[in-house]
């Protein structure tokens, strides 16, 4: 008898599994993400230092000026790197994989599937002595899907360059 409550039990459980994911609401599935594409407002190279360097997973393991992460074209400026990814998501945390001489992020904005921008990261530009850095932005998850990060570097009172290697997404498909 007891068996036969067992097997009915999980009959239930299988059936109102089924019907929630049918709903829509089935298991939220968690997403991290390395981007698939780039822009920026400038590349110090066309393939080298560009702005797909800093598409897939780091591959910049020492801190330093190399060719493996996306530089600007010149310093003591302020310049913008676009990073898009393949799956939407309801973001939760941005990773940003800086691989010299970091921390002049100074905004990171999450860009929805309608092409609006949302600042999720605001700071002023300042020195760390870890390097190869990884600036971790937390974001309560967001109420839309988000596509691109676009990740600000103020190198003005720097007068050489920041250098990005790689910008994770982690986010929700539901």
């Amino acid at each position: 008898m007891k068996s036969k409550s067992i097997l009915i039990v999980n009959a239930i459980l299988v059936m109102v599994l089924s019907s929630l994911t049918a709903c829509g609401s089935g298991p939220v599935t968690t997403l991290d993400q390395w981007a698939a594409s780039g822009t920026a407002s400038s590349e110090f190279g066309s393939s080298s230092w560009a702005a797909q360097q800093a598409t897939g997973a780091p591959d910049t393991t020492t801190c330093g000026d190399y060719s493996t992460a996306w530089a600007s074209l010149g310093t003591g400026t302020v310049e913008w790197l676009n990073l898009s990814y393949t799956t939407p998501v309801y973001a939760t945390t941005a990773v940003i994989y800086i691989s010299d001489n970091p921390n002049y992020v100074t905004l990171v904005e999450l860009q929805d599937t309608n092409g609006t921008y949302h600042s999720v990261y605001t700071a002023s530009p300042q020195t760390t002595t870890a390097c190869p850095y990884q600036l971790t932005v937390t974001i309560p998850k967001t109420s839309y899907l988000v596509k691109a990060v676009r990740v600000t570097i103020d190198q003005t009172t720097l007068n050489d360059w920041s250098e990005i290697d790689a910008v994770q997404l982690v986010g929700t498909t539901q």
